[in-house]
């Protein structure tokens, strides 16, 4: 009999031990879980925070541009950047209505702090006639070579052996929303008459091509 009751109250003891011992496992799951949950939801707010960031920064509205030029070889050097930075304001998006019917429209991207590399176009658009006037544009670059680190075109300077088209994909007047494709080329006519900053390689041909989807900003001039 003593036996029994022995027996009885170790399986008593053992049960109310596991009982115990289930309970604070379960408890320590529920905190894991919570634990878990609470980094879910800061990692999706650190999440945003840097996709805040990168769009500020313009990484959702790059210009990937590319320059090709002949070098006093005649062979053919490429020039390839990926430029994401931006401004905060108006300075490297901005449209601005003229009041006749067409938008001075200004458009850049750079890819270090410093401003050394980059692509850029503006250019007058009529959203009515589809026309595109006062072109200019250009990619600059920065490297080791003897070569100027420019590629710029201007349909008001030099025309003389300039090819440049602007092709306005979509424009929201009202959002600013706007996709284009950017090519522009120069003969060697152009480059010889161009100054000699603004090219890589006077007396050879030249050529950028590059697109862009954005946002505008609207710009009033006080």
């Amino acid at each position: 009999m003593k036996k029994s009751l022995v027996i009885l109250s170790i399986l008593v003891a053992g049960s109310t031990l596991f009982s115990s011992c289930n309970k604070k496992l379960k408890d320590d799951i529920k905190d894991l879980k919570q634990q878990v949950d609470e980094l879910k939801k800061h990692n999706s707010e650190l999440q945003e925070q840097v996709n805040g960031v990168e769009n500020i920064l313009g990484s959702n509205e790059p210009i990937i541009a590319t320059t090709t030029f002949l070098d006093n070889t005649d062979a053919t050097r490429t020039v390839l950047g990926t430029y994401k930075f931006k401004s905060a304001n108006s300075s490297t998006q901005r449209m601005s209505n003229n009041g006749d019917g067409t938008y001075d429209i200004y458009i850049e991207r750079f890819g270090d702090v410093e401003w050394y590399e980059g692509a850029w176009v503006a250019f007058t658009y009529n959203p009515t006639t589809k026309a595109v006037t006062n072109k200019r544009g250009g990619q600059y670059w920065n490297d080791e070579d003897p070569y100027y680190d420019n590629a710029r075109y201007d349909e008001n300077y030099i025309t003389t052996g300039l090819t440049f088209n602007i092709t306005v994909n979509s424009l929201n007047l009202a959002t600013g929303d706007i996709s284009l494709n950017v090519s522009a080329s120069g003969t060697a006519a152009y480059t010889n008459a161009v100054y000699y900053y603004y090219i890589p390689n006077k007396g050879k041909p030249v050529s950028t091509t590059f697109s862009f989807a954005g946002k505008l900003k609207m710009f009033t001039q006080n």
